[in-house]
């Protein structure tokens, strides 16, 4: 069942989103991300990811705005990718 006025996730359905990312936890594998909402999916939050792979973590750091994927299992929902949006990249 999904959040109020939300239809239940799709399991292993990829959601898009994008968000600015609070804190990354390396070692335990989690990223928590202040989301914008995420169409079918979730209204806008704060919340952790699990992420599929620690590498991702690597492709972005606190503070950046972030394009991420995400799936809903029957674990909750796992990060499957993660990039710094292009809004966010430095002038030329």
């Amino acid at each position: 069942m999904g959040p109020p006025g939300y239809p239940p996730p799709v399991m292993n359905q990829p959601y898009p989103a994008t968000g600015i990312v609070v804190l990354i936890n390396r070692q335990e594998g989690w990223i928590e991300i202040n989301h914008d909402e995420i169409k079918g999916l979730m209204p806008a939050m704060q919340m952790e990811f699990w992420v599929k792979d620690k590498a991702l973590l690597d492709n972005a750091k606190a503070g950046d705005r972030v394009d991420f994927t995400i799936i809903e299992t029957p674990k909750g929902e796992y990060l499957t990718e993660l990039r710094r949006a292009t809004s966010n990249s430095p002038s030329p």
